[in-house]
């Protein structure tokens, strides 16, 4: 994983302990004033429904995913592309994101496609409307899949070129990324 990775990452655990504790400071002033046992289940309530809204999402990408390889397409991924990677390659960027230095954060939705021989990102239909283009890896650039903290079944994959330029694109289900590239 690049620096703007980790960065990425440390900022992604500190929303999510920081939502955390909210939610736990709240239930703490909730149990203030209805009691702690309607407090507790309320504050359990919130955390169970919310992973398990995530976790839904998670298994109906993973079915469509599912559908489309049984139908004979290629392996496709859910991805997220940095504003800085799609600038460093020159991938046409809409709107003000056109004017955005390399160093802005941001990701732009897409899907990461396995070709065989190259991976391709793939911007999602509202961004291919606005002009958005795809970026494509050869086999030079070698990845590397490491699964991220939390739910979603999040990770990152990171493309080295030869040079030892690398680049990270944000993806779900990673393990199956993984055995798809001969990973593991």
């Amino acid at each position: 994983m690049t620096e703007y990775g980790r960065e990425r990452e440390r900022r992604r655990r500190r929303r999510s302990l920081l939502s955390f504790g909210y939610v736990l400071a709240m239930g703490t002033i909730l149990g203030l004033k209805v009691g702690p046992v309607p407090a507790l289940a309320a504050v359990v309530g919130v955390i169970v429904l919310g992973y398990a809204a995530i976790t839904l999402i998670v298994a109906r990408d993973r079915q469509a995913e599912l559908r489309r390889r049984a139908t004979g397409e290629s392996p496709t991924w859910s991805a997220q592309l940095p504003l800085a990677v799609a600038r460093q390659f020159d991938v046409a960027l809409p709107g003000r994101h056109s004017r955005l230095t390399v160093e802005e954060t941001g990701e732009l939705l897409g899907r990461l496609r396995y070709l065989g021989d190259r991976l391709q990102w793939e911007p999602s239909v509202s961004w291919r409307a606005k002009g958005t283009g795809v970026l494509t890896w050869d086999q030079s650039w070698t990845p590397t899949v490491v699964s991220l903290w939390g739910p979603g079944s999040q990770g990152c994959l990171t493309l080295t070129n030869p040079d030892g330029w690398a680049v990270d694109v944000w993806v779900r289900h990673p393990d199956d990324l993984s055995r798809t590239l001969g990973l593991r």
